[in-house]
């Protein structure tokens, strides 16, 4: 019992002080020339982040951002089903250019990203009519300011059939990043002459886009 004692002892005393200590190196007797060295490891650990922004948007890290931005078209009397296009109305840029949103995807995973969109039909209106996604356009164009680091304008929007079901858009990563923007701009195509109605306007009327960026 004695024994184990008295090695427990001197455990208790060596051991916790060692634990303490950083790397170090005692020359005794130092002389004229003598060095010591001591060391010490680093290590930056980096996240793997995701992000998309279309409209309105926080930054990378931020807090998410739930606001939805909505589009607006109202077409004229004069100009029903007669291939006038009409501009939009809403979007984080429409101050400057109506009916226009911030388009940025940011991925450092190492691999390309691929961004899409879907909705879950045509746009319906109460009565039951319908108008087709392909008759909505979207140009592309850089924004104002680019984004320290970022490729402004070069970013399609993923195309659409008639029911909102979308093609993606591949977005390759350059130096194992991906950092691109841009500026959608919307307008209705008007081709068509349709019963009046508020096409896309409230639930289940297949109004909203969900945009979906997805690492590969």
């Amino acid at each position: 019992m004695k024994k184990i004692l008295l090695v427990g002892a001197i455990a208790a005393a060596f051991g916790a002080p060692m634990a303490a200590h950083a790397e170090s190196t005692t020359i005794n007797p130092a002389i004229s020339g003598s060095t010591a060295t001591a060391k010490l490891d680093f290590t930056i650990v980096i996240p793997a982040v995701l992000y998309v922004r279309i409209g309105t948007g926080s930054g990378i890290g931020a807090a998410n951002n739930a606001t939805v931005d909505g589009i607006t078209f109202t077409v004229p009397a004069t100009n029903i089903g007669d291939s006038t296009v009409v501009a939009g109305v809403g979007g984080d840029l429409n101050a400057t250019t109506p009916g226009s949103v911030t388009v940025r995807v940011f991925s450092n995973f190492g691999t390309g990203v691929g961004l899409n969109a879907a909705a879950g039909g045509q746009l319906t209106s109460s009565g039951g009519d319908t108008i087709a996604w392909t008759d909505i356009s979207v140009a592309t164009a850089a924004l104002a300011a680019t984004t320290a680091g970022y490729t402004n304008g070069t970013l399609a929007h993923p195309a659409l059939t008639a029911a909102g079901v979308g093609t993606s858009v591949p977005i390759a990563a350059v130096s194992r990043l991906v950092r691109q923007e841009t500026k959608w701009t919307f307008t209705y195509l008007n081709t068509t002459v349709k019963p009046a109605g508020s096409y896309g306007a409230g639930t289940g009327t297949n109004g909203r886009l969900t945009y979906t960026a997805t690492q590969v």
